[in-house]
């Protein structure tokens, strides 16, 4: 189902009332399926009663590192499979920055579960079956290769292109094959950029639609209306998180941020960064999300933490969805501390967009060491068109810096032959001995 009114237009109460009830389901046998949830539980002093979906806050969070460590323990899935091997008919990766690659397991009906959210979150952002769609994104090993499970769903026209090959993208927008690009934020940028300079008939191209996932940015109005003015297309974005569901928020016509998509697979809640504590999600709201699953057979979590720091849009919408809206401000493992003072990468990307067509739009924050706390002036690279000049332009942007944001940067100004890589995502906080 492409539009599920009942689901996407329910009263709060019907909603949590659903949920209840998935929740009781999956959580009668969860325990007897995932040895790791029953060791978890145990240690949390749960008994043999856990709570119900309105107690929910009583059992303990899951941390990304735990998932991990339980399948480096038992591999190749870990003791939180649920499932016997044999039922696992897809298999994604992680990246595996931080270490070896993870692994994340889906049953048959895990699949029709992630479909159903995908076609749920791009749908709402506009896609539809008369959309024609030049995807970005690879087809695996990450879980971004699902979304192609959901525009099949939708019914729309597709061109996987994947990652990194921006000529045949650019060939194919130009022929008029596709008039709405998935992507990545950095890529929709850098295509934006580099067609500013080079083709400003782009603008009038058939391309009409930009969707962007993957990482923060697409919402940020700096980025956003740069890459509306020059394409000609309305943006919008879409979320997901790996472990919980690759497309879990979309972003309706209305561009009041992404709409909760989730809703009787998932239970989503909002948690103070710092103490963990319940917070209501209501407009204005800002803190963690945390997830559960309410109809997860292989590798299901409960109050994983997700580690994206948002700000709650709104609780209703003119298209008449009923979930919160949010934005993201930002991942938790991005954050940095200047002197008491909470820095999400993204806040500096908002005023470095302010110089354009100065700079790309693009920067990053270089860590040196693992301490959260830095001492300013806080290292930022910024990166410039190529042969750009300008020597007075590193400390307009360091004023800038200090004016909206209250702290100290040293910006160097870095070429875009230099900087790295536009094709996918850009990395906004890169360590440095």
């Amino acid at each position: 189902m492409i539009w599920d009114r009942a689901a996407e237009t329910a009263t709060a109460e019907d909603s949590f009332a659903e949920a209840a009830a998935a929740w009781e389901t999956q959580l009668r046998d969860l325990a007897g399926r995932s040895p790791f949830y029953r060791r978890k539980l145990r240690e949390a002093g749960i008994g043999s009663t856990p709570p119900a979906l309105a107690d929910l806050a009583r059992l303990p969070f899951t941390a990304k590192q735990e998932l991990k460590g339980a399948i480096d323990a038992d591999p190749p899935f870990g003791d939180n499979l649920g499932v016997a091997p044999e039922r696992v008919k897809r298999v994604y990766q992680t990246s595996g920055t931080t270490g070896s690659p993870s692994v994340i397991a889906l049953t048959d009906a895990d699949i029709e579960t992630w479909t159903a959210i995908g076609t749920r979150s791009y749908f709402t952002t506009g896609i539809q079956r008369e959309s024609s769609v030049l995807s970005t994104y690879g087809a695996g090993p990450f879980v971004a290769g699902h979304t192609y499970f959901a525009f099949s769903r939708i019914g729309c026209r597709v061109l996987p292109v994947g990652p990194g090959d921006t000529e045949r993208t650019l060939f194919a927008l130009r022929a008029g094959l596709a008039d709405t690009l998935a992507g990545t934020p950095s890529f929709a940028q850098y295509l934006a950029n580099r067609l500013e300079q080079t083709e400003p008939s782009a603008a009038g191209w058939p391309l009409t639609h930009i969707v962007t996932g993957g990482e923060p940015g697409g919402g940020i109005p700096e980025i956003r209306d740069h890459i509306q003015r020059v394409l000609g297309v309305t943006v919008n974005e879409a979320m997901g998180i790996g472990d919980v569901a690759p497309s879990l928020f979309g972003e309706c016509l209305h561009q009041q941020g992404m709409h909760f998509s989730g809703a009787g697979y998932v239970w989503p809640e909002l948690v103070d960064p710092d103490s963990r504590e319940p917070m209501e999600i209501e407009t204005g709201a800002v803190g963690e999300l945390v997830y559960t699953h309410l109809a997860r057979e292989a590798m299901p979590v409960v109050r994983f933490l997700g580690g994206d720091l948002v700000r709650i849009e709104g609780t209703s919408c003119e298209c008449g969805r009923t979930s919160f809206r949010m934005r993201c401000i930002g991942r938790r493992d991005d954050m940095f501390i200047v002197r008491g003072v909470n820095v999400y990468p993204t806040a500096i990307l908002a005023v470095v967009g302010g110089f354009r067509p100065r700079v790309t739009g693009r920067a990053r924050v270089i860590r040196v060491g693992q301490d959260v706390s830095v001492e300013p002036p806080v290292p930022v690279e910024v990166e410039v068109p190529n042969n750009a000049a300008d020597a007075a332009l590193a400390g307009e942007i360091e004023d800038a810096i200090r004016s909206a944001l209250t702290f100290r940067a040293g910006v160097r100004l870095v070429p875009e032959s230099e900087f790295g890589e536009a094709g996918y995502k850009t990395r906004l906080t890169v360590p440095r001995v």
